[in-house]
């Protein structure tokens, strides 16, 4: 994560202290950060977010996908960490069509089958693995559900 960090500052054409300046963040956290002492906690990455909107977080955080959001994409989906979210009810929506249509095949997978016998494996139940709860001094606690028999 260093890295994908140094590079907006690089790309941003800013110093460490001016990044920590306009970020929020004090001036050796950055530099630790920096250095692969510490890696940010959850607070920088929203403050980083937060100072550079047109950042892709899933690049930030994992390093998939490219640095820049898309426009189309900053319009549509608000940042997952956001308390005062625009969008609270389109995520339980999402989350509906995707259950719903993830069962119906494609109409070009049934073209191609014709008469093949095949077998279908559909996942009937999801579970709980962890619950992770953050609070605001940077700390976290972790749950997780007991093994049932």
């Amino acid at each position: 994560m260093k890295d994908r960090i140094q590079r907006i500052l690089d790309d941003k054409k800013l110093t460490p202290s001016r990044f920590a300046d306009e970020v929020g963040l004090n001036r050796p956290a950055v530099s630790h950060i920096l250095n692969g002492r510490n890696n940010p906690g959850l607070e920088a990455l929203q403050r980083i977010l937060a100072r550079f909107p047109d950042i892709n977080a899933a690049w930030l955080i994992s390093g998939t996908g490219s640095m820049y959001n898309s426009k189309q994409s900053d319009a549509q989906i608000p940042f997952v960490f956001d308390e005062s979210s625009e969008f609270p009810d389109q995520a339980q929506e999402k989350s509906e069509y995707l259950r719903e249509n993830a069962l119906k095949p494609s109409e070009n997978a049934s073209k191609n089958v014709d008469n093949q016998s095949f077998k279908v494996k559909i996942q009937t139940s999801i579970h709980v693995k962890k619950i992770a709860v953050f609070y605001s001094d940077n700390t976290y606690e972790e749950f997780i559900p007991a093994e049932k028999d």
